[in-house]
């Protein structure tokens, strides 16, 4: 009975995380919002890590927050870019074993990711972090809210059908 009701469970959630990514895209898209990949790639990360979803969902947040600081400081150490750069991917790839929560393959994508339009990142560096920190608390928290009600409408699909049987 437990897997059927975890198979009815991921069926659920996969769906209201469909319709959610579709309808938060869709809100984005219509108010001309340009820095929706700040918000996608947290969720993205959010269910590819291993662990306790709570955990994950910090780990991305703090990671997330920490490679677009360590962006804006690479950035203000621009004419020392090639050691600065070396130092701050070091950091991150070293610091793992002793900060995995804040020195993470998060923080080493959102780094890489606003290095590639570094002139709107400058531009715009708080912009960037409130989208970061506000857009990824909500799209990813809405996610792992939707995870009890698709729990609870597995196990009462799954007890449904076994009393009907």
């Amino acid at each position: 009975m437990e897997e059927k009701i975890g198979k009815k469970f991921l069926l659920y959630f996969r769906l209201a995380l469909l319709c959610w990514i579709l309808i938060a895209n869709a809100i984005l898209h219509i108010i001309g919002f340009s820095y929706g990949w700040l918000i996608f790639i947290s969720n993205i990360m959010l269910f590819t890590l291993e662990g306790d979803v709570k955990e994950r969902f910090l780990t991305v947040e703090i990671g997330g927050l920490v490679g677009l600081v360590l962006t804006v400081l690479a950035m203000l150490a621009i004419s020392a870019l090639t050691p600065i750069v070396g130092d701050l991917f070091g950091l991150l790839i070293l610091g793992h074993p002793y900060a995995p929560k804040v020195l993470n393959n998060v923080g080493f994508a959102y780094l890489t990711c606003a290095c590639i339009d570094t002139a709107s990142f400058a531009s715009n560096i708080g912009l960037f972090i409130l989208v970061f920190v506000v857009g990824s608390l909500v799209f990813n928290g809405v996610c792992v809210l939707l995870m009890k009600p698709m729990k609870a409408l597995a196990v009462k699909s799954v007890t449904k059908a076994a009393s009907n049987a």
